[in-house]
């Protein structure tokens, strides 16, 4: 696919580039999935939008429809998995999506959604056996049905659309904002951009939140600039200690309340496991209050940036821990 993910297959095949708790892929793999993806989606009709929604948990496929998107010069929307059918077909009728991913958790609800929509719009599914209901294809039919020859990186990069909670009863879709989005006129130039981003040079990028959110959905982005990502299919205080010292996990990405219940541990608990690896813990989601923070500090280091902003218009500020320390409760 794009240089980075070719280069990573050829200069650390065997390595894994993304795991979850069930499945994983080193970056051959990958890059072999993404080129398959990519042809696969590419000459399909999404209308002038170009928009897929991804509506599931977290897991390894997750990511893969997201970055298959964005390396096929796809909007992909992430739809919030715990929404009901009615709510699911208001945001991928709104958003004028074409194509949607789901997960075996959401398969009956996306099929339920699709059914409300005006012109009904194909499902990919993953890790499904058996008999598919009628306008369903299965992920991995798709993929070996494809060809993983090289596509070219010439489409221009589209945003993410994500979806507020609305301030008249219903999700509003705003385009992820130029803040947040790389940009350039091909994807080559919109993966090297999203090279500089500042978790791309640490290692191993740690998800713990839902990928519907955009925090979590970052490490798509990071996964792109050949950083390898571990994905936790929800949000357990001991499993996020336990992933980072077996993943050697350097960034990630998580809201205070990730914080307090990791320190209501039993201290026993705390002290097994080795944080030492992580060079940047990124919060955001909601004021974190200054006990929390400062014994988060004095576990983990000086290791926090505070980043606050909102999904119309990405981050707007961000403080580190040594400028936190100075002025306690900042933001």
């Amino acid at each position: 696919m794009a240089v980075v993910l070719s280069d990573a297959a050829q200069t650390k095949p065997n390595d894994i580039a993304i795991r979850d708790s069930s499945r994983s892929l080193n970056w051959r793999e990958l890059n072999s999935t993404i080129n398959r993806l990519v042809n696969n989606l590419k000459p399909r009709d999404l209308g002038s939008n170009r928009r897929i929604a991804v509506y599931a948990e977290n897991s390894v496929e997750t990511a893969l429809a997201h970055m298959g998107a964005l390396h096929a010069g796809l909007s992909s929307v992430p739809v919030n998995f715990h929404l009901n059918a009615e709510e699911a077909a208001y945001i991928l009728n709104d958003s004028g999506t074409r194509l949607l991913f789901t997960g075996p958790e959401n398969l009956a609800r996306a099929v339920d959604a699709v059914a409300q929509l005006p012109n009904p719009i194909p499902i990919v599914v993953w890790r499904v056996d058996g008999v598919l209901p009628a306008g369903v294809e299965s992920l991995e039919a798709l993929l070996a049905s494809s060809s993983d020859a090289e596509p070219a990186d010439d489409v221009p990069p589209r945003p993410n659309m994500l979806y507020t909670s609305g301030t008249t009863g219903f999700p509003k879709g705003v385009d992820l904002p130029p803040t947040m989005f790389a940009g350039g006129k091909n994807i080559a130039e919109h993966v090297a951009v999203l090279g500089a981003n500042r978790f791309a040079a640490l290692g191993v990028h740690l998800v713990v939140g839902p990928m519907y959110h955009t925090g979590p959905l970052s490490g798509v982005r990071i996964l792109a600039t050949g950083t390898p990502v571990v994905i936790l299919e929800k949000f357990d205080p001991e499993r996020t200690l336990a992933a980072i010292q077996e993943s050697k996990a350097a960034s990630s990405v998580m809201v205070p309340t990730h914080f307090k219940r990791m320190l209501d541990l039993p201290a026993d608990v705390r002290e097994k496991y080795d944080v030492s690896s992580m060079k940047m813990l990124s919060h955001t989601g909601a004021k974190c209050p200054v006990d929390v923070k400062k014994r988060m500090i004095e576990w983990f280091g000086p290791v926090f940036v505070d980043a606050y902003g909102a999904t119309e218009v990405g981050t707007v500020c961000s403080i580190t821990s040594e400028d936190w320390l100075t002025h306690p409760g900042s933001v």
